[in-house]
């Protein structure tokens, strides 16, 4: 059984859809849906903003590599994965050896759309004083971001641009990605 077959990494920008189109590509796959970042706040017992306030980001992205890992132990699963878990190199590696990594690629100025709506559900587009970013910090941060993280992101396996369109289009987008993947490996 191929990497592909056991295990599937939806990866991407926050705001990117990945807890939106992975339930709804796991389905179509036949396979078990995680959403990493809910299996971490489950662990925890505290939903990530508090995991960030109480513990820090250190802490949370060293019990998100170790329940990434947790993963190697499941199969036919697609795993949703948080913005960051990928910009570590061991994590990144981890991933493309032990399944097939599925980059969902959006424009700059859509990701300031998506993010503008949920910046205060979100733990790294707050200020210091807890309160979402002004539009341009915002902005600012966002560009930031993702130069840092775009790097491990463009090594995906497979590279899916979304741009403004139904769910259904994006999972169609990817099915047909994940085959031609399938066929050259």
């Amino acid at each position: 059984m191929s990497n592909f077959e056991r295990r599937v990494y939806l990866t991407g920008f926050m705001g990117s859809g990945k807890s939106t189109v992975g339930p709804i590509l796991a389905n179509v796959l036949g396979y078990t849906f995680v959403d990493l970042d809910e299996a971490i706040a489950g662990r925890a017992g505290k939903p990530i903003p508090r995991i960030f306030d109480e513990e820090g980001e250190a802490a949370f992205r060293a019990l998100e590599a170790s329940m990434l890992r947790e993963t190697a132990a499941r199969e036919r699963v697609l795993v949703a994965l948080g913005g960051g878990a990928l910009a570590s190199e061991d994590n990144l590696r981890w991933t493309l050896d032990h399944g097939v990594v599925v980059y969902l690629r959006v424009s700059f100025q859509q990701l300031i759309r998506r993010l503008r709506r949920g910046r205060v559900s979100r733990p790294l587009l707050l200020d210091a004083a807890g309160q979402p970013l002004s539009e341009a910090a915002l902005r600012e941060k966002i560009e930031a971001m993702m130069d840092r993280r775009a790097p491990f992101y463009e090594r995906a396996h497979v590279i899916v641009d979304i741009n403004n369109q139904r769910v259904g289009i994006t999972v169609d987008e990817v099915m047909n990605a994940l085959r031609k993947f399938g066929k050259r490996h």
